[in-house]
């Protein structure tokens, strides 16, 4: 769970400048909401060392109820840390990366929750193995597709190399606290794997 913390860390803010909180604290708190709400993952390891893995989740799935509750319990913990100096910041930087709108709330029957590759094994195809190999453990699981929430800060194109449609874009807006007037915008994108087609 260490590397996989890592990675997270290495690739995104996560809430880190909104919060104050350190970026490993808040590459903890994802994690564990990612641990929380994924069915299945894959990994991929090069020599031990975990490089990337990915995973999806089933909306109202009833498997493994204990193992969430666990992740849910600590993720609370975590949420009354000292190093969190402003946790209101953090959950409203939370907020912002759910942009589905309304009339497609109940459209999907799950997302990929993760996708990550450590940058020195990009380009190389193996993103796209790990979304290939996730796709076919959702099939297997009966979904009819998957929602894949997805921005500029990410290498979005992989998912329409493996035959994923946009159906949805728009502008996400992060305001920095403490840095008064400073506002991060970045374009958003829906992406759905549809399976009976």
């Amino acid at each position: 769970m260490k590397r996989a913390v890592e990675l997270l860390e290495n690739e995104w803010d996560l809430g880190k400048v909104e919060s104050g909180a350190s970026g490993r604290l808040c590459a903890w708190i994802y994690l564990l909401e990612i641990l929380e709400e994924t069915e299945q993952f894959v990994y991929y390891r090069e020599n031990g060392k975990l490089l990337g893995f990915a995973g999806y989740s089933k909306w109202n799935s009833k498997k493994h109820p204990l193992k969430k509750k666990i992740y849910a319990f600590i993720k609370k913990q975590l949420y009354k840390s000292k190093e969190i100096k402003d946790i209101n910041a953090l959950k409203e930087y939370e907020k912002n990366y759910d942009y589905v709108p309304d009339n497609m709330r109940d459209y999907f029957d799950g997302e990929v929750s993760m996708l990550i590759l450590d940058k020195s094994c990009r380009g190389k195809g193996i993103g796209k193995k790990l979304l290939l190999d996730i796709f076919d453990l959702a099939k297997k699981d009966n979904m009819k597709n998957l929602q894949i929430l997805t921005d500029e800060s990410c290498s979005y194109k992989v998912y329409e190399s493996v035959g994923c449609q946009k159906v949805y874009q728009t502008i996400v807006e992060n305001k920095e606290y403490g840095k008064l007037g400073k506002v991060n915008k970045e374009t958003a994108f829906i992406y759905e794997k549809n399976f009976l087609n």
